[in-house]
């Protein structure tokens, strides 16, 4: 059996990410390695996995530091990491793809939409 891909969320909203765990580990290909409220938490808690995750979805407005600031600081840290922005923020769409992000959704998107993003970005 092949091993499950994991994600890592990071978003300020307690309810985006309790809602994309719930869709991202219903059909079990897929498991939530960790959340993070904030970047620079997602800084912190990246540098400490010992297997990184498969996959980053990755707010932009947060507190603390925004996710562009972030995705620069992973992708220092390591240029294999993926990230997938999903914000409302689409000022920032063509700065995020030009650091490295490999795509980027728009906020609000339907659940489908994001689980095929996911789907693509890990297959």
């Amino acid at each position: 059996m092949p091993e499950t891909k994991t994600i890592f969320l990071v978003d300020d909203d307690p309810d985006i990410l309790v809602l994309y765990r719930i869709m991202i580990e219903r059909n079990n290909e897929y498991t939530v390695l960790d959340v993070a409220t904030n970047g620079q938490e997602a800084i912190e808690k990246y540098k400490k996995f010992n297997k990184k995750p498969d996959l980053i979805i990755m707010d932009h407005r947060m507190p603390v530091k925004n996710g562009i600031e972030t995705a620069i600081e992973i992708l220092e840290l390591d240029g294999n990491a993926r990230i997938l922005f999903v914000s409302a923020d689409v000022s920032v769409r063509e700065e995020a793809l030009e650091i490295g992000a490999i795509d980027f959704l728009e906020k609000p998107s339907s659940m489908n939409v994001l689980l095929d993003e996911i789907e693509k970005a890990l297959h």
